[in-house]
């Protein structure tokens, strides 16, 4: 009876103790977003003195697929997004890894949610993951249609 009472009590121990290391993050940011083909959505980061943009637009919809196109730091991205559960969403890495920190680094993930043939409207949901580190969003807006050179 000892040995399963300290056997038990291990167990307890354990996943009350990896569980934390499990759990959904806490997200700084999560927001729906309705974007027409071309039309930008604008994220402005401060992270002490600096200042960071990113943006992301869809350009096309092919075989199911988003042709999306982000740009953060002025370091450009080009990825296709699936509804599918192992495609749908893309992940950047939002600043550089400090190493006194032993949590994941922030990030920001773009999911694609749905789309609108009707309407010709895409639906995604961004997440922006802080971790330990302090920034603030100081910007977001939607910038009109305007290709290639709008932003």
């Amino acid at each position: 009876m000892y040995f399963f009472r300290l056997f038990l009590g291990i167990f307890v121990g354990l996943i009350l103790g990896v569980s934390p290391l499990f759990a959904p993050p806490e997200w700084k940011a999560e927001r729906f977003v309705e974007l027409e083909k071309d039309e930008f959505y604008v994220l402005t980061l401060q992270a002490n003195d600096a200042q960071k943009t990113l943006f992301f637009r869809w350009t096309l919809l092919k075989n199911e697929g988003l042709v999306v196109h982000l740009n953060y730091d002025s370091f450009p991205h080009q990825f296709i997004l699936y509804q599918d559960y192992q495609r749908t969403c893309y992940e950047i890495p939002l600043l550089k890894a400090d190493q006194r920190y032993y949590t994941r680094e922030p990030f920001f993930m773009l999911c694609f949610k749905d789309y609108h043939r009707t309407k010709k409207i895409a639906t995604l949901k961004f997440y922006i993951y802080e971790g330990s580190r302090d920034f603030n969003i100081i910007d977001e807006r939607k910038v009109p249609n305007g290709g290639f050179n709008a932003y």
